[in-house]
């Protein structure tokens, strides 16, 4: 026998589980044919296998999103019981349980369902609100006369939002994408369309100036309309605790590309920096001008469809976020930002930053000199760069605002002059 539990993307507590007693392959995945049915975003229709050869199991890979163990992505793996594995990097976990006795110290026991029912509640109410206040959980009871629309060979997006246990606002099947000092991304669906949900960390909700600058973030956002930048989808509170809705950019970031394959070809990352020119300038030319405030490789996603005429998107405008700044952020950002002073200047600067950590593959602050009373970005530190490149380097990154390029059509004119 064979049991498989679905926990909870935050506290990792056990949601569903489904046994098997006789079968020699559980199939997991989006499709509806699956033993195991998981409705997410990154979960492909058929995402992995369990297959019972002689008397031990083995966990296969099939999704194209890949398929994890203790943080690495796994082909094929022998399968021991109480492992957990996850299906690709932000999907669901599932731990693997090989007798009854294991099954027998969860805290409920939710007998397994002969329809594709999805995530069935499995917590305590009143410690679920203490450790995660952003989800509503929702009890739902099912059996084997549950019912549900099949028409087009899967269930409605109505019977969906009723088995699913966590919901925020309109939206369902919510998954925790990242969470950082200040703020956290779920991921959300509705209608169809995969979003993101953005909102402050709950230690942060009652703090006047993060709230405020996060609410005036979201208003501009609203009025922005630019195929390199993604849309604005809705904006809703819940018990004082804001939301801000944009569309989901697949594909990886520009910090991810880098650890994968090394650094850049210059006219390549020369290209995606004008791109980036490009989306400043019509930030900047608003009026009143709009501020990104976080240009970085993490901010950057290379797109993995071709759905606008921009191989790159902008995204997450850094306003809160500079609140509570790291080490390895701050290396990206004009010195008049770190002191609080931002302009479309200091958007200039994270520009030439940002290309040297493309063409290096090295962090900034690995560039950083003694230069009068402070530090300075220098470009001459990186080997192998062509003089007019350090040159362009150096004024995009001056000190001083007013000795940087001017406008990021300036900025784009100058980039193009080196290829």
């Amino acid at each position: 026998m064979i049991t498989l539990t679905l926990l909870h993307p935050v506290q990792l507590t056990p949601v569903q589980h489904w046994t098997f007693d006789e079968s020699t392959i559980v199939r997991v995945g989006r499709s509806t044919d699956n033993q195991v049915v998981l409705y997410s975003a990154v979960v492909s229709r058929y995402h992995a296998e369990l297959r019972r050869v002689n008397s031990s199991w083995e966990l296969v890979s099939l999704g194209a999103n890949g398929t994890y163990f203790e943080g690495k992505r796994i082909s094929q793996l022998p399968v021991r019981d109480g492992m957990i594995f996850r299906l690709a990097r932000s999907g669901p976990n599932l731990q693997i349980h090989l007798d009854r006795s294991d099954t027998l110290n969860m805290k409920r026991t939710l007998e397994s369902v002969r329809v594709p029912a999805l995530n069935l509640p499995f917590n305590d109410a009143e410690e679920d609100k203490k450790t995660q206040p952003l989800l509503k959980m929702q009890t739902i009871v099912t059996d084997s006369k549950t019912t549900m629309d099949t028409s087009a060979g899967r269930p409605s997006e109505e019977w969906i939002r009723k088995q699913d246990d966590s919901v925020i606002g309109n939206y369902y099947s919510i998954e925790l994408l990242s969470q950082g000092k200040v703020g956290m991304t779920y991921l959300g669906q509705r209608s169809g369309e995969t979003v993101l949900l953005k909102t402050l960390n709950p230690t942060w909700i009652n703090h006047p100036q993060a709230l405020s600058l996060f609410e005036r973030q979201a208003k501009m956002l609203k009025q922005l309309n630019h195929p390199g930048l993604p849309r604005w989808r809705d904006f809703f509170r819940i018990d004082g605790q804001p939301f801000l809705v944009t569309e989901m950019i697949e594909g990886k970031t520009l910090d991810q590309h880098i650890l994968d394959h090394g650094k850049v070809d210059l006219k390549q990352a020369i290209a995606w920096m004008i791109e980036v020119c490009e989306i400043l300038d019509y930030l900047h030319t608003q009026s009143p001008p709009v501020l990104h405030q976080d240009i970085r490789p993490q901010n950057l996603i290379h797109r993995a469809h071709s759905t606008s005429s921009y191989e790159l998107a902008l995204v997450d405008f850094g306003s809160v976020r500079g609140l509570d700044l790291d080490e390895t952020a701050a290396a990206y950002l004009a010195p008049e930002q770190k002191n609080g002073q931002a302009t479309y200047l200091s958007d200039l600067y994270a520009i030439g930053t940002t290309l040297a950590f493309l063409i290096s593959a090295q962090q900034p602050r690995l560039f950083y000199r003694q230069w009068r009373q402070d530090y300075r970005f220098s470009p001459d530190l990186i080997p192998g760069l062509l003089p007019e490149l350090i040159e362009v380097l150096y004024q995009l990154t001056e000190p001083n605002p007013s000795d940087r390029y001017q406008s990021a059509r300036e900025v784009a004119t100058a980039l193009r002059s080196l290829i």
